[in-house]
């Protein structure tokens, strides 16, 4: 089984071969195509994950699939997943290309809670600070959660900015009870 680091690895060389040959956007278009058939299918990915199953045969399988609706550089990227015995990656695709082009493009995502809906200027002037902060473009998506009790939650790829109201009770409480039992 294979994790989806290796599945990074592949997309960004994929992705980097594509840049190289102005073939950006059409590998972008390529991949949509096949993350919607890898999801919809089922079938594909039992036969394409299958160890039985010779390289030819998968290889025909793509050709047959993928081979007139897609463009050679990714004939040719899904030819070295089989040849590779690589073809688990497939699985990955749909959650992992997204976040290698946006990164690639300089974008990243990030999720804003507030007990208020962030709207309008407010929310540009926000996007405007975290751009400048983070030196990307960023996507924004903004949560409404009414048990953060004020201020905002912040997430941006793996890291967090906790300045909620909830959180800032809570912590006051952990000191609270330190100093109680000292």
């Amino acid at each position: 089984m294979l994790d989806k680091s290796v599945a990074i690895t592949f997309i960004n060389a994929l992705l980097e071969v594509a840049s190289k040959k102005g073939q950006f956007e059409q590998i972008e278009k390529d991949l949509d195509l096949v993350c919607d058939v890898i999801v919809k299918h089922d079938n594909l990915k039992k036969v394409l994950f299958h160890p039985s199953i010779s390289r030819s045969d998968k290889k025909d399988l793509v050709k047959n699939v993928f081979g007139k609706t897609v463009s050679p550089l990714m004939t040719n990227f899904l030819y070295l997943l089989v040849d590779r015995r690589k073809e688990e990656i497939l699985e990955f695709i749909p959650d992992v290309y997204k976040t290698v082009t946006d990164e690639k493009k300089g974008v990243i995502k990030a999720t804003i809670q507030t007990v208020m809906p962030l709207t309008g200027d407010r929310l540009d002037t926000f996007k405007k600070q975290l751009k400048k902060i983070t030196g990307k473009t960023v996507e924004l998506e903004v949560v409404q959660n009414p048990d953060i009790l004020g201020g905002m939650v912040i997430q941006i790829g793996n890291k967090m900015i906790d300045g909620s109201v909830a959180n800032r009770l809570k912590n006051l409480k952990t000191r609270l009870l330190s100093l109680r039992t000292a």
